[in-house]
């Protein structure tokens, strides 16, 4: 099986997920936010996890606990970078983990870093560059936007994901599988959500139902991208070298500029035209070398 054909299949639902969530966390209090969606996200991968088998060893407990951990600490600091900085800006940030995960690759032996490869991979993150900045320089809305504080935590969303690849396959290693590894990341996150809604729970209070059904419904869209997108990235993890599966995931950041220029938010510029045929370019290299 081509796994990878998980990585690109996770890529387009985060590519969905994070252009909903973008507009829903500006919209909504985050907290309850990422309550609702990961509730639902939980329900649905353990309904898929009852079919498939939730196995993992006490061996491997440890390594999940803090996967999880630091999971949601990357999470709760990449929705607060959506605050401060536009999605455009906050992907080429998120781009700085491909040479983390490159390093790390190449010296646990994940990956042989030939000429080739890291050709391809330079042509993509010049790709994420050309593309940011042209994003920057035209669109006002997103320049008022920025704010310093973004960039801090968007760093920080870095630092902590740039970790779960490797503790996805130490505890695969010692027999948990992806149902299990996902579910664990629930089981520590939802109590914070529902903790930080609690201490929050007066605001936004006495809303319309108007306001009650656009939450839902963004909320429930939310929650289903995210099964998939965590159950096949989990998957790509356990199946291939993290770089690769970042590679790909990368790609959303072209993949959320199409949905904006489909829904008429966007358009397209020569410079960012170039971008997205170096990124297709790219990855299309990276994934058939």
């Amino acid at each position: 099986m081509d796994y990878r054909y998980t990585a690109v299949g996770a890529t387009i639902a985060n590519s969905f997920s994070d252009a909903v969530l973008d507009y829903t966390v500006n919209k909504f209090n985050y907290h309850k936010v990422l309550l609702y969606t990961s509730g639902i996200a939980f329900v649905l991968q353990f309904l898929y996890g009852l079919n498939v088998g939730i196995m993992f060893s006490f061996d491997a407990i440890p390594y999940l606990l803090v996967h999880a951990m630091f999971v949601l600490l990357g999470y709760i600091c990449f929705v607060k970078s959506l605050e401060y900085l536009p999605l455009g800006l906050v992907g080429l940030i998120e781009s700085s983990n491909l040479f983390l995960t490159l390093l790390i690759d190449s010296w646990v032996g994940y990956i042989k870093v030939t000429a080739y490869f890291v050709f391809m991979f330079m042509v993509f993150v010049f790709s994420i560059a050309l593309f940011c900045q042209d994003c920057l320089k035209h669109d006002t809305s997103d320049l008022k936007k920025i704010k310093r504080e973004g960039f801090i935590w968007s760093l920080a969303s870095v630092i902590f994901y740039v970790t779960a690849p490797y503790l996805i396959k130490i505890s695969d290693g010692l027999g948990a599988n992806e149902i299990a590894i996902n579910l664990t990341y629930y089981v520590v996150a939802l109590p914070y959500f529902a903790y930080k809604v609690w201490m929050n729970k007066t605001q936004n209070s006495g809303q319309s139902g108007q306001w009650w059904n656009s939450f839902l419904f963004l909320g429930l869209v939310i929650g289903v991208l995210e099964s998939v997108y965590y159950v096949l990235e989990t998957f790509s993890f356990i199946n291939d070298a993290p770089t690769i599966v970042m590679i790909i995931a990368q790609m959303r950041i072209f993949l959320v500029f199409l949905l904006s220029v489909f829904f008429k938010m966007d358009k397209f510029s020569k410079q960012k035209s170039l971008a997205l045929v170096l990124g297709i370019a790219s990855v299309v290299g990276v994934y058939y070398s």
